[in-house]
């Protein structure tokens, strides 16, 4: 049995990644800032300290921190008053209290704004959560965008899932126009629907820190190999599929492979963002920082975003061709399925590697299948239990295999801007 067949076989049978997924969950939700946020800083920052051979560094970086303080929605006509359930998203602006019809606005496409656009001015826009990873799924952010732009004075995302409870999501802009956003639940969406309501939302906005944690093995060469997850999360239920797998996973491979990279062509590099949730913040900060040549320097990156909830694995590629030709040749030679997706998305932190000329890609599971575990992101039932440690160790695995090829793989793996 060579190295690479050992790793994978200690993979498949690790405790370890089963107790570094349970210690984050039971961090709770873990939105950048808050006391949850900070303790899994401080318990990632001493798994990655504990692996022999790693280099561990913070990479740290001002922003504008928010936090709920309180919030109300009330169902004022027709009928008699009634109070609901609800749940500020993150970014909302603040109010003392605002009424309107909520406005059913379906889906939320531009269509659907187009079509009732004169009643959403100074009113609410009630609009539908989506499965996140799809090829059609209209992002929650250009939603609230259309909202604005059509004057309404007030932004609800209602999940479509009975069992799933509220919904989150951000809306963060830390410049320019704004507008109280909240999530609710199915049956608070039915309650509301075309009626008048009330909602209140208290918030505060303060500076703060935010902590990347890194740790790095340098191999025979310069050049590295990125490895990278996102710990942070949101403050409903425990983060658990997005992205406490990727984590895990991420600090999985490491220990694994941590004796072995001094020998191979290229390092092992692997980054811990935070402020993902937040527009992607975290992991602009530290691409912005490199100077070119540390660009140049990054090989490949493997993003590990939700790792859970499906045995089914794409590579979405970000418009590197030579990115597909990788990962068909990896699932080739190890009896993989991996599919892959090349359009640039938005939806994690490969993007703002890709954007600047860096071959970045993001392994996922359950993309384009809206009955996968995924269906759960951003709910209420986001929660530990949604994870089997078989699905945990299988992302994991098909994770280590990428990584593998990549510390390894003939220079250069991808070239060139995405296109």
């Amino acid at each position: 049995m060579d190295f690479r067949e050992a790793i994978v076989d200690e993979i498949r049978r690790s405790d370890a990644i089963v107790e570094d997924f349970a210690a984050l969950t039971a961090c709770g939700g873990r939105l950048v800032g808050s006391d949850g946020e900070k303790t899994a800083a401080r318990l990632l920052e001493a798994r990655l300290a504990a692996i022999p051979g790693a280099a561990v560094s913070a990479h740290e970086f001002g922003y504008t921190r928010w936090t709920n303080l309180g919030y109300a929605l009330a169902r004022i006509s027709p009928g008699p008053a009634l109070d609901l359930p609800c749940h500020p998203l993150v970014g909302s602006e603040g109010t003392a209290g605002v009424d309107g019809e909520a406005v059913d606005l379906g889906r939320g496409a531009a269509e659907d704004f187009r079509r009732l656009g004169e009643r959403v001015r100074g009113n609410f826009a009630l609009v539908r959560h989506e499965y996140p990873f799809s090829r059609d799924t209209i992002h929650r952010r250009i939603k609230f965008r259309h909202a604005l732009e059509g004057g309404a004075a007030g932004f609800i995302v209602a999940n479509p899932m009975p069992e799933a409870g509220l919904v989150t999501g951000g809306v963060w802009q830390e410049t320019g126009p704004n507008m109280p956003a909240i999530g609710v639940d199915h049956a608070t969406a039915q309650a509301i629907a075309g009626a008048r309501i009330r909602l209140a939302v208290d918030n505060r906005r303060e500076a703060d820190v935010g902590r990347n944690l890194i740790a790095e093995i340098p191999g025979l060469t310069p050049e590295w190999v990125v490895l990278c997850a996102h710990y942070d999360g949101h403050d409903l239920a425990h983060s658990a599929l997005d992205n406490a797998t990727g984590v895990a996973a991420a600090l999985e491979i490491l220990r694994r492979f941590a004796p072995h990279v001094a020998s191979m062509p290229r390092g092992l590099r692997v980054i811990l963002f935070t402020a993902e949730e937040t527009g992607l913040l975290g992991s602009r900060l530290y691409v912005d920082s490199l100077e070119e040549a540390e660009r140049r320097a990054v090989a490949v990156v493997v993003n590990l975003d939700t790792l859970g909830g499906s045995p089914d694995f794409t590579c979405l590629t970000s418009g590197f061709a030579a990115l597909d030709g990788f990962v068909a040749r990896v699932a080739a030679a190890r009896g993989l399925d991996i599919a892959t997706w090349r359009e640039l998305l938005r939806n994690s932190d490969h993007f703002n590697f890709a954007e600047r000329g860096i071959p970045a890609l993001r392994l996922i599971a359950g993309f384009g299948d809206p009955d996968a575990g995924a269906r759960y992101l951003l709910t209420e039932a986001d929660t530990a239990e949604r994870v089997s440690a078989d699905e945990l160790r299988l992302g994991a695995v098909v994770a280590a295999e990428l990584v593998r090829a990549a510390l390894g793989a003939p220079s250069p793996i991808a070239q060139g801007m995405p296109g």
